[in-house]
């Protein structure tokens, strides 16, 4: 395969973009590394090719390269698909879109609430990804309320899922009347 011969200070161009995304698939470790580090160096306009390969890849490694790039950059369209891949059957794929919805801290909290509310008494993983993010966060007006997610999302009764969509739900709420 053709390595793209670019360093980051050169154009993002849609072919050297998908010789990048095509060495995420690399066997070579080193190969994916230095692919994702160029994709970070570019930085937003990597976005939407890392978050389809993290949504669609059937490689674990090009999810976990994507994962760990797009909370490199910390671009807030990301946070839909990184939300998804907090349900990766790969845990430390899960893991990288936890962490890298942390950084983004309280702009990520509507999408992550919002799929907590639609699915997460379906869905264990999403809980304790949602878990992790959430975790530890501070936020003005907004601690009781966390603390009490936190809680809930520990525990894994039907009441306890229950406290975790109304904590979630009020949390939106807030957050809309602040806004």
């Amino acid at each position: 395969m053709n390595k793209p011969i670019l360093n980051s200070k050169q154009k993002l161009t849609r072919t050297n973009l998908e010789s990048l995304m095509k060495m995420l698939a690399s066997k070579n470790g080193v190969a994916r590394q230095k692919a994702r580090k160029l994709l970070v160096d570019f930085g937003k306009p990597a976005v939407p090719s890392l978050t389809k390969a993290l949504q669609n890849s059937k490689l674990y490694q090009v999810r976990w390269e994507a994962a760990k790039a797009l909370g490199a950059i910390g671009d807030i369209k990301a946070i839909p698909s990184l939300v998804k891949a907090l349900e990766d059957k790969f845990p430390d794929v899960a893991w990288l879109a936890a962490e890298a919805l942390r950084k983004l801290k309280k702009a990520a909290w509507p999408v992550l609430l919002r799929t907590l509310i639609k699915r997460g008494s379906h869905s264990i993983l999403l809980r304790r990804g949602a878990h992790h993010v959430l975790k530890n966060q501070k936020e003005n007006g907004f601690n009781d309320l966390l603390k009490t997610l936190t809680k809930a999302l520990e525990l894994e009764s039907l009441t306890v899922q229950e406290s975790t969509t109304m904590a979630a739900y009020i949390i939106l709420k807030r957050m809309k009347a602040k806004s």
